[in-house]
C-alpha cells in the first residue's frame, strides 16, 4: 500500500454546527492500531476476520483497501467511511458498508475517536447541545416538552457513550431522553426506606452498602434511583463513613460491604479511606465495589496512567494477607457496551485475582431477547467475568414505563440461556421487592395478583419477620408485604405477569395437618386401585 495519509477530511455531522478536519494521518493511525491489536472476535466478526488477510495492522489496511475496492486510492476509502458515518441515524443501528465489506461495529468506534475526539463526560442541558452530541433529531412541536424533562432527568454522558450511541440502537436506547418519561405511573421508591442509616442502607443481615457518592457520571435512563434528589449535593465525606464504620464495628453479623453510589470511584479520597478503616474490622471478609463506569466511562479507570487499575491491584493483595478480598461489580446490559477498554479493564482486574461480576436489568426493546442476553454474557464471560443478576423487571419507577417488559418474558428468555450457555455463564433469575431478592422458582415465586390493585402482583420471599429483627425491629411494610401461611413474607411488586400461568397461588406447608391428609387419602386410594 502507499503510504498516502497527507492532508484532512472535512466532517460534519447531522444537526452539527459546524464543520471540522479531520487529519488523514491520524486516522489512518487510528485504524491500523485497531487493526493490528484488536481484529478478533468479538471485536470484529469472524467474517471480517477471514476476509481481511495479514499478520500486521497495516497489512490488513492494505487488504481491506483491496477488498473494497481502494486500493489505489485510501483517502477514497477514508472519505467513503467518514461520509457514511455522518449519516448514520442515531440509535438505527444500521451497518456501515464500503464496498462489499460490511465495517465492524468495534472498528467504527475507533474511528469516531478521531471525528468525535473526547474524554472525561458532559452534562447536557439543551436540546441543542442533545442534538449536535447524540445525533437525535428532536422534532419542534416536542422542543419544550424535552427541555422539561432534561431539567427533571437530568442527561450526563462520557464521550465513550456519545460515541456508542451513534451507531447502536441498544445503547442509545439506554440514555437518549424520551416522552413517556413525564409518566406519573411507577413507583417513586422501590425499597423500604427505613433501612437508611445515614450512609449506610441495610437489607440484609450479613452485608449491607456504604452510600459513597451521590452521582454518577453518566444517568441511565432506567435507573431505579431516577428521582433521587441528592445528585447536586455534595458527596459523603470521612465524618459520615466514620459514622458508618462504627455502626459496623458493633454489628457482627455483617460480612461484606457493598461500596457504591452513585460513583464511588468519583469521590477518590473518601473511598479509600473508607476501604482503609472497613479492612480493619475483624469480621468484615469481603469489600465489593460497584461502578458501572467499566461499561460507560472506562476512562475513569484508564486515565492518570491507569491509577485506579494499579490502586485495586495493590489493595488485592493487602486484602488477601489479611484473609480478606475485594470485588468489583459492574454493570452491562447490551453486547455493544462490550468495548476493547471495558474488555481490557476486565482483563487486567481478573488476571491479578480480583472477581469481576455482571448485574444487568431485564429492559424492554433492548435486551429482551435470549440471542442478545446469550452473546452478552458469553462475551463477557471471555473476559473472565461473573454473571451475577438479571434483574426482573427492570424497576418500576415512573417515567420508566418503556422499559418494563412482563415476568413472563423476562423467564421465557432466561429458559433459552440455559440451553444455549454454559453453566458458567448463567447468571440468576431475581426480582428485587421492596424488603430484599428473591430468585425466581428457588427463593420466590408469583403467588397471585394483589386483591385491590391488578397492577401488582404478590410475589413469595423466603424472609420472615425474626430475620429483620436484628437490624430493623420496628420494620414497618404496611400494604406493601403480608404474611404468607409459610410464615414469610408475600411482598407486592408492581409488573404485568404476562403468562397467568405464572401465579401459582398459595402453596399450603408440606407439614402441615391438611397436607398429610392429603398425601394419606391419595395413597389410600392407590392401595385399592
Amino acid at each position: 500500500m502507499k503510504n498516502n495519509n497527507t492532508g484532512t477530511i472535512s466532517v460534519k455531522f447531522k444537526n452539527a454546527r459546524q464543520r471540522r478536519n479531520v487529519s488523514i494521518e491520524a486516522l489512518e493511525s487510528k485504524i491500523i492500531e485497531f487493526l493490528e491489536h484488536y481484529n478478533s472476535y468479538p471485536l470484529v466478526t469472524e467474517k471480517f476476520k477471514k476476509e481481511i488477510k495479514g499478520s500486521s495492522g497495516r497489512s490488513r489496511l492494505t487488504s481491506l483497501l483491496e477488498k473494497t475496492g481502494f486500493a489505489n486510492n485510501p483517502q477514497g476509502f477514508y472519505r467513503e467511511m467518514v461520509s457514511r458515518l455522518e449519516q448514520a441515524v442515531n440509535g438505527e443501528g444500521t451497518p456501515v458498508r464500503v464496498g462489499n465489506i460490511t465495517i465492524p461495529y468495534h472498528f467504527l468506534l475507533s474511528v469516531l475517536e478521531v471525528l468525535i475526539p473526547g474524554r472525561g463526560f458532559k452534562t447536557i442541558r439543551t436540546v441543542e447541545q442533545l442534538q449536535e452530541l447524540t445525533n437525535i433529531k428532536v422534532p419542534d412541536n416536542e422542543r419544550a416538552q424535552m427541555e422539561k424533562i432534561m431539567d427533571i432527568y437530568p442527561v450526563r454522558l462520557s464521550f465513550h457513550t456519545i460515541r456508542q450511541m451513534r451507531l447502536s440502537a441498544g445503547i442509545s436506547r439506554q440514555y437518549a431522553p424520551f416522552a413517556g418519561e413525564l409518566d406519573k405511573e411507577g413507583e417513586v421508591h422501590t425499597w423500604v426506606g427505613q433501612f437508611f442509616r445515614g450512609i449506610v442502607e441495610q437489607m440484609y443481615r450479613n452485608r449491607v452498602i456504604f452510600i459513597m457518592n451521590m452521582a454518577c457520571p453518566v444517568y441511565c435512563r432506567f435507573c431505579f434511583r431516577k428521582h433521587k434528589e441528592c445528585r447536586n449535593q455534595n458527596p459523603p465525606t470521612q465524618s459520615h463513613v466514620r459514622q458508618a464504620v462504627a455502626y459496623i464495628k458493633e454489628a457482627p453479623d455483617i460480612k461484606e460491604i457493598v461500596l457504591t453510589g452513585g460513583d464511588p470511584f468519583m469521590n477518590k479520597a473518601t473511598l479509600r479511606f473508607a476501604i482503609q478503616e472497613l479492612a480493619k474490622i475483624p469480621h468484615v471478609k469481603t469489600l465489593r465495589l460497584a461502578t458501572r463506569a467499566i461499561s460507560y466511562y472506562p476512562d475513569l479507570f484508564l486515565r492518570d496512567d491507569d491509577s485506579w487499575l494499579r490502586y485495586l491491584i495493590r489493595l488485592n493483595l493487602e486484602m488477601v494477607n489479611r484473609g480478606k478480598r475485594i470485588e468489583v461489580a459492574t454493570h452491562f446490559v447490551h453486547p455493544d457496551e462490550i468495548s476493547k477498554e471495558s474488555l481490557d479493564i476486565i482483563s487486567q482486574l481478573v488476571k491479578n485475582g480480583i472477581p469481576v461480576y455482571v448485574q444487568t436489568p431485564f429492559i424492554a426493546g433492548c435486551n429482551n431477547d435470549w440471542h442478545v442476553m446469550r452473546d452478552l454474557f458469553s462475551r463477557l464471560r471471555s473476559a473472565g467475568a461473573e454473571m451475577h443478576y438479571i434483574f426482573l423487571p427492570t424497576s418500576p419507577i415512573q417515567g420508566n414505563k418503556a422499559y418494563w417488559a412482563p415476568l413472563s418474558e423476562g423467564i421465557d428468555v432466561y429458559r433459552n440461556l440455559r440451553m444455549y450457555l454454559s453453566d458458567r455463564a448463567m447468571p440468576h433469575l431475581t426480582t428485587a421487592t421492596c424488603i430484599g431478592k428473591l430468585d425466581w422458582n428457588t427463593s420466590g415465586w408469583a403467588v397471585e395478583r394483589h386483591e385491590k390493585d391488578p397492577r401488582y402482583v404478590w410475589l413469595r420471599t423466603p424472609y420472615d419477620p425474626d430475620y429483620y429483627m436484628p437490624f430493623a425491629p420496628i420494620m414497618q411494610v404496611s400494604r406493601r408485604t403480608r404474611i404468607n401461611d409459610e410464615g414469610t413474607y408475600d411482598a407486592s411488586f408492581m409488573s404485568e405477569i404476562g403468562d397467568e400461568n405464572l401465579l401459582v397461588g398459595q402453596r399450603v406447608l408440606s407439614s402441615s395437618p391438611e397436607a398429610f391428609e392429603s398425601r394419606l387419602a391419595r395413597t389410600a386410594e392407590n392401595i385399592e386401585y
